[in-house]
């Protein structure tokens, strides 16, 4: 820590601390979500590797996600914890201007999304119809299938999503024996033959023209049902905002005020070395 002769010292130890202890508590999640990423990436390829084509295939893949995520996290926290440590105004102006840029564009894209409601639904369903519905059976099925289990629903906007898919969808040209079908996902019951064996055909005929076994599966898309899940948590889903916020503008404000400190500090030690060499100048010009 840059002193004073005297002993003065500006740089508060508190907030030092503070920042010591935020920033590795994230420093360390950053390298858990890097390690459990990679490993869930190794596994998830370990047989059947899927190539990267396109940035969906980077925003919908969870594992590539944590890799990112964990790793943007890693390297900004590291620069906080480090420059607070051996008090580097550079790294910690490293660290707290990109959560001010990460903070702004949450803003940003928050404030978008919700002026842009619609438009911004219609997209996001696009996309994931593209990766989710077309990609059934390619290696996507993991995914909606959970979905479509864990919050009732079919399809992306609902189970007529399931005609885009080449294996389900209910033309006279398809020979697939799953023609006319929807994914046991999609069934109120799935009818196990045995535990942990769907009957995949549960969902039979379901898309065929004035079927009579559309009450055995869900129709509802699972856009709309995330979305009346999410108006129904509105709380949690502030909390959850505000728990990641909070931290944020706590490390700009704090990582700012202690640059500010540490500036601080080198000015009275400079200015009290050039006034002890001032001193000592005059005490040899005296002889």
């Amino acid at each position: 820590m840059a002193c004073c002769a005297d002993g003065e010292t500006v740089v508060n130890p508190i907030i030092k601390y503070i920042l010591l202890f935020g920033t590795f508590l994230h420093w360390t999640c950053g390298g858990v979500m890097v390690g459990v990423g990679i490993w869930a990436f190794v596994e998830k390829n370990k047989y059947f590797y899927q190539p990267i084509e396109d940035v969906y295939d980077i925003l919908l893949d969870l594992s590539i996600m944590m890799i990112v995520v964990g790793g943007i996290m890693f390297i900004i926290t590291m620069c906080g914890f480090v420059g607070a440590l051996r008090e580097n105004t550079c790294l910690l102006r490293v660290f707290y201007i990109s959560l001010v840029l990460i903070f702004l564009a949450e803003v940003v894209c928050g404030a978008l999304a919700f002026i842009f409601k619609d438009q911004a639904v219609n997209l996001f369903s696009n996309i994931l119809e593209e990766v989710y519905i077309l990609g059934y059976q390619d290696d996507e099925e993991a995914v909606i299938d959970h979905f479509q289990e864990t919050y009732d629903c079919c399809g992306i906007r609902g189970f007529d999503d399931w005609n885009r898919n080449d294996y389900f969808n209910c033309t006279d040209e398809n020979p697939s024996p799953l023609s006319c079908a929807v994914p046991y996902s999609c069934c109120k019951d799935p009818d196990e033959l045995s535990p942990g064996l769907n009957n995949i055909l549960c969902g039979a005929s379901a898309l065929a023209v004035n079927s009579t076994t559309t009450d055995k599966i869900w129709t509802i898309g699972c856009v709309d049902s995330l979305i009346s899940l999410a108006e129904e948590n509105l709380p949690i889903i502030g909390a959850i905002v505000l728990g990641v916020a909070i931290p944020q503008l706590m490390g700009i404000v704090l990582g700012h005020i202690f640059v500010g400190q540490i500036q601080r500090q080198w000015q009275i030690y400079n200015a009290s070395k050039r006034k002890r060499g001032y001193r000592e100048q005059r005490g040899q010009d005296r002889y």
